[in-house]
Parts: C-alpha cells; sequence; structure tokens
C-alpha cells in the first residue's frame, strides 16, 4: 500500500511540475510579465482602475489649493507599499514641507523636498481643479477621467500581468 501511496505522489508532483514549465514556458512565448501597478479604488473599495508602472514609479499632480500653483508628488512602489521620495512644487508657504525630509533643494526654480515616507494606502479627494492625477512617464491621467470631481478614492500597490508585446506595452 505505501508504494501505491508513493507512487501517487509522485505522479502528482510530475504532473504538477508539468502544469508549472507549461506555464513558465507560455509566459516566455506570450511576452507575459507581472509588473507593479497603481490601483485606484473608490469610496466603496471598488476597483477603479490599475495602471501599470513599468519602472515602478508615478507622480501624484495636483494644483495647491491656496497657492493655485502645482505641487508633484514623486512615488515608488515597492511591493505593496507606495514610497513618497520627493516632492516638488513653486511657491513656498503655508501647507508645503519644508523640512522633515532628508534634504531641501531648488531645481530648476522649484523647490524639492527628498524624503522616504511609507503608504500602504493614501486617500485622495479628487479635486475639481482640472489636471489632479497621475503622471506616468510624461503622460498625466486625471481623476475626472474615471470618477467624478469631489469623489472620495485611494491609492494603493498592487501588480498586473500584462503582455509585453501585445496591446499594453512599456513602448
Amino acid at each position: 500500500m505505501d508504494a501505491m501511496k508513493k507512487a501517487s505522489k509522485c505522479k502528482g508532483m510530475l504532473i504538477l511540475g508539468g502544469i508549472i514549465g507549461l506555464a513558465a514556458l507560455l509566459s516566455f512565448a506570450f511576452g507575459l510579465r507581472l509588473v507593479p501597478a497603481l490601483v485606484i479604488k473608490d469610496s466603496k473599495g471598488e476597483t477603479v482602475v490599475r495602471l501599470p508602472l513599468f519602472d515602478g514609479q508615478f507622480v501624484h499632480h495636483f494644483i495647491h489649493s491656496v497657492h493655485k500653483t502645482p505641487v508633484d508628488e514623486y512615488f515608488e512602489v515597492h511591493g505593496k507599499t507606495l514610497e513618497l521620495k520627493k516632492v516638488k512644487y513653486d511657491t513656498y508657504g503655508v501647507g508645503m514641507p519644508s523640512d522633515g525630509g532628508e534634504a531641501f533643494t531648488i531645481e530648476n526654480g522649484r523647490f524639492v523636498v527628498t524624503m522616504h515616507r511609507s503608504f500602504l494606502a493614501i486617500p485622495v479627494r479628487v479635486s475639481i481643479v482640472p489636471d489632479h492625477g497621475i503622471v506616468i512617464g510624461d503622460t498625466l491621467f486625471p481623476f475626472t477621467r474615471w470618477v467624478a470631481p469631489e469623489s472620495a478614492i485611494t491609492l494603493s500597490a498592487g501588480r498586473m500581468l500584462i503582455f509585453q508585446y501585445g496591446r499594453i506595452s512599456s513602448k
């Protein structure tokens, strides 16, 4: 009886190994790739959109409510964590960081605060001011593309499977 159990277990392991090998081969053949993603959820916790981040980075772009000038928060995705790396802004004053970071500099006429702050999720209220959204590469994706102004959304990190050679590509 033990020999039958061992043979059955061995057969099961071979089948599992074959399935894993076939999945790896198909992934390679079809250019499947697992990449970091920015997940945007609505106030009910439903996923509104997943945006692939081929380099693991994005920028939260908005217009400051008091100064009426652009603010850019630079994030990197690390597993399930969003890490704020730096903030760039044009006007120094109320509501803008000036300390608490690792460095405070001026680059191309903009104030830059370098920091390392980690978040599992970031709650955001979508502004009625245009151009509040996410920049990936050189493309701005306004939040109003998916939800109405003044909606509550949450940004979080995830992963997504993409076709590297298909319709979704890094190029």
